[in-house]
């Protein structure tokens, strides 16, 4: 149950990060407020100006209204009007107001989901009531002017098509403006879900009856582990998706980054056996031996089939170290992080056994603190049966894998 309990976790969180970060940039149209015959920095930009006469500059005003007369679209209509009052809130640094028509939605959600300066409106072209258009703007026109008789203004409907292009390393979808997210990443909400489905399973999946006189390893230090190994995994898995843009993105501009990061992700999903293994873990000293019982079943390993027992401390390798350095070093990682990292060890109680292979049973945890309450009976029980011990401490430079047997 151990393992199907983290399984679950860690597959909601996989598939939903994958969606959180699914782009789907498709046709968009902004709407915005328009005043062509009070906004002159239409018509030609400043330094042009400059360079014609006055007569001239009058003769390109008069040639860009007519432009825009021809693209002009006298309409009415209820649901237009309220488009254009919010607008107009919108620019006044006013709040925007309830669409009691039901058409478009809340209006703060149609906003750029960057600080772009326009005051702009993001419908799908498919929406109403632009859907009206969509098609005219997409094979004739990029750009459409509204008159509305009943608000004496104008809107301006402009039809922009994003795509991958607009994705870069680091900066992710960098053309502004910048679509609501509902739109650009429109499964996210299907994302939550799954978060929610996976915390849910973790905590309310039942837990394995404990078996009488056996040593545990308490709730909460499983908890921190779950945590710790979360952190490892979620962190390395999901930053190739972010700097990226989007999942899709993560395996074309991003592919580099992320064969990197999630090579290094393994290491935090092979951890989830291992929290599962302290997890599920229940050790009960017996005269005739050991008996260890966790999720891959019980073993019982026998006394008269040890060799000798020694107490050993377990490091992370020097490699993992120096790349934490490294990429703090870079900027990319957290100092702290480093130097904790640098300072771990788990105390152990190291057995060989004839046949060659070695047990290990861990007894404090990264910070040297006891972690396994009652470890001096499983040493009082192997001095009482004849095993041999040595108190030489033994080093090993390792991921901790193996405690898991």
């Amino acid at each position: 149950m151990e393992l199907l309990r983290r399984i679950i976790f860690y597959g909601c969180f996989v598939l939903g990060i994958l969606l959180y970060m699914y782009a789907q940039p498709k046709p968009v149209v902004l709407v915005e407020l328009f005043k062509p015959f009070e906004n002159k920095g239409i018509f030609t930009k400043k330094y042009a100006q400059s360079l014609l006469s006055e007569t001239e500059r009058e003769t390109l005003k008069n040639k860009r209204l007519a432009e825009i007369r021809s693209k002009t679209i006298q309409i009415q209509g209820s649901e237009w009007d309220d488009i254009y009052k919010n607008l107009k809130a919108l620019q006044n640094q006013r709040s925007l107001k309830p669409d009691k028509w039901n058409i478009t939605g809340n209006w703060k959600r149609r906003l750029p989901s960057d600080q772009y300066p326009s005051k702009v409106f993001f419908f799908k072209s498919v929406e109403p009531p632009v859907n009206r258009f969509s098609n005219y703007l997409k094979h004739d026109n990029k750009e459409l002017y509204l008159y509305l008789n009943s608000m004496n203004g104008y809107l301006k409907l402009e039809y922009r098509i994003y795509s991958d292009d607009d994705f870069h390393l680091g900066s992710g979808f960098s053309n502004l403006p910048r679509p609501p997210t509902w739109i650009l990443y429109p499964y996210r909400n299907y994302a939550f879900v799954l978060f929610l489905i996976g915390l849910i399973a973790y905590i309310f999946l039942p837990y394995k009856a404990a078996i009488k006189d056996a040593l545990r390893y308490p709730r909460w230090r499983v908890i921190a582990g779950d945590f710790a190994v979360f952190i490892l995994t979620a962190v390395f898995f999901s930053l190739p998706l972010f700097i990226s843009g989007g999942t899709v993105q993560a395996f074309t501009i991003g592919a580099p980054i992320t064969a990197v990061m999630w090579l290094i992700s393994l290491l935090g999903f092979y951890s989830i056996k291992i929290s599962a293994w302290y997890a599920s873990c229940q050790i009960l000293p017996l005269e005739e031996g050991i008996k260890i019982a966790t999720y891959k079943g019980v073993r019982l390993f026998r006394y008269d089939e040890m060799d000798y027992f020694q107490p050993i401390i377990i490091k992370p390798p020097k490699w993992l170290i120096a790349l934490t350095w490294l990429a703090a070093l870079s900027g990319r990682g957290s100092v702290g992080r480093a130097i904790l990292l640098s300072s771990f060890q788990t105390g152990t109680i190291g057995i060989k056994l004839k046949n060659g292979k070695d047990l290990f049973i861990a007894v404090t945890d990264q910070m040297g603190k006891e972690a396994l309450k009652g470890f001096e009976r499983i040493i009082n029980n192997l001095r009482v049966f004849g095993v041999k011990e040595i108190d030489e401490v033994k080093e090993i430079r390792s991921m901790g894998f193996e405690i898991m047997k």
